[in-house]
């Protein structure tokens, strides 16, 4: 059609529209047709600049790939077209999933039936006000079947390799137990304890993502050690913190009676084991 324009520049296009019979919205739907694909394939061009840069620059977003266009190469396009290319290419930076937790199987929370064959590891965290506030994770063992407190300390850090040596400790002094049961916390799933619990033939028992509950017997003993401890106390520094840790331990294991075990405490429990099975032997 333009190039009957061009043949005949001195006739109007209502003019020749008319001579050939032929609707002017055609006409200019025909030329505006002609934009649209040209609009495309300078869209095409522009969508293969900013793929080309992402590419070479995997991490860049659509504010960097449209300056380094602009001003590093000299391409002239607008922001507004730049980002509707960049979102219909789905080019996109998206976050990094969060690392997906491992799936466990549902275990029943079954006590051993005697002391020193299962163990359960879980963290609490307590806050120490001082000059300066400062967070502190309390490392807990329990003996799932005594409920004896094994061990009880607080610590700023508390890496895979400081549980490590808390296990080590305790099994020196115990013996091993057959397994251990904890979350599914970074301590826990590490190649360090998972090392040392093949290295000890100890099973590594693991709950489910969410449910604390499987881990009752370990729970049970974060909130008595909180309603009775942590929970009535302001520490004003790690000694005093500390301090207060170490008479809730004894309590617990030497004083306190357990309804569960028949208003007895941990240490009576393991004494009359012991002293039945040296009987029994």
């Amino acid at each position: 059609m333009s190039g009957l324009g061009l043949r005949f520049e001195k006739m109007s296009i209502r003019r020749l529209c008319g001579l050939l019979s032929l609707r002017r919205q055609r006409y200019y739907a025909r030329r505006h047709h002609k934009a649209e694909i040209e609009k495309a394939a300078a869209d095409g061009e522009l969508l293969a600049q900013m793929q080309a840069v992402r590419k070479e620059h995997i991490a860049w977003g659509f504010k960097l790939i449209y300056h380094y266009l602009r001003h590093q190469k000299g391409l002239k396009f607008g922001k507004q077209r730049g980002h509707r290319l960049y979102q219909q290419a789905k080019m996109s930076l998206w976050r990094s999933p969060k690392k997906v937790s491992p799936k466990r199987v549902f275990q029943d929370l079954i006590a051993p039936q005697a002391p020193n064959q299962g163990w359960a590891l879980d963290f609490v965290s307590e806050q120490v006000v001082g000059q300066q506030a400062t967070w502190y994770r309390v490392l807990g063992v329990i003996d799932e079947c005594s409920r004896k407190c094994l061990w009880l300390s607080a610590e700023q850090s508390m890496p895979a390799s400081k549980v490590v040596e808390v296990l080590e400790y305790l099994v020196a002094m115990r013996g091993k137990p057959a397994y251990i049961r904890t979350d599914n916390g970074p301590e826990y799933v590490s190649d360090a304890l998972k090392q040392w619990a093949q290295d000890n033939q100890v099973v590594q028992c693991f709950i489910q993502a969410g449910k604390p509950t499987q881990n009752g017997l370990m729970e049970r003993m974060n909130g008595t050690l909180r309603r009775e401890c942590l929970n009535i106390h302001w520490f004003a520094s790690k000694q005093e913190l500390d301090a207060y840790l170490e008479k809730w331990w004894h309590t617990y294991n030497f004083e306190r009676p357990h309804s569960s075990l028949n208003f007895l405490t941990p240490v009576q429990v393991e004494k009359q084991f012991f002293s039945t099975s040296k009987m029994g032997a």
